[in-house]
């Protein structure tokens, strides 16, 4: 069955990605999931992403990096909006997903 753009979609990891490439599409598709942006938004507002102290008489910098809100484990599910975009995403993951509509 395939999904019409612009219903919702249910995303579920049935085997981890073998190659940086899919592992990049997956976590770059379950970012769009409501509850992982929200996530990443309450995590940008509460730490500091510039870090800066003296050491040796200069000053020292240092830029937070933050870890994506998205686990990649055998059955982690994350609900999107099935646009063109990530339709033609998923195709291309269609190995390691299972995608049912919501």
């Amino acid at each position: 069955m395939d999904p019409k753009p612009g219903t919702m979609i249910s995303v579920e990891i049935t085997t981890p990605p073998t190659n940086d490439a899919a592992r990049k599409t997956l976590i770059r598709l379950c970012r769009r999931d409501p509850r992982v942006a929200r996530h990443q938004r309450a995590q940008k507002r509460k730490r500091p992403s510039w870090e800066s102290w003296r050491r040796g008489g200069r000053q020292w910098h240092h830029q937070m990096e933050s870890q994506p809100a998205v686990k990649l484990t055998p059955g982690s599910r994350y609900a999107l909006r099935a646009t063109v975009d990530v339709l033609r995403d998923l195709e291309t993951v269609k190995r390691w997903v299972k995608v049912t509509p919501s």
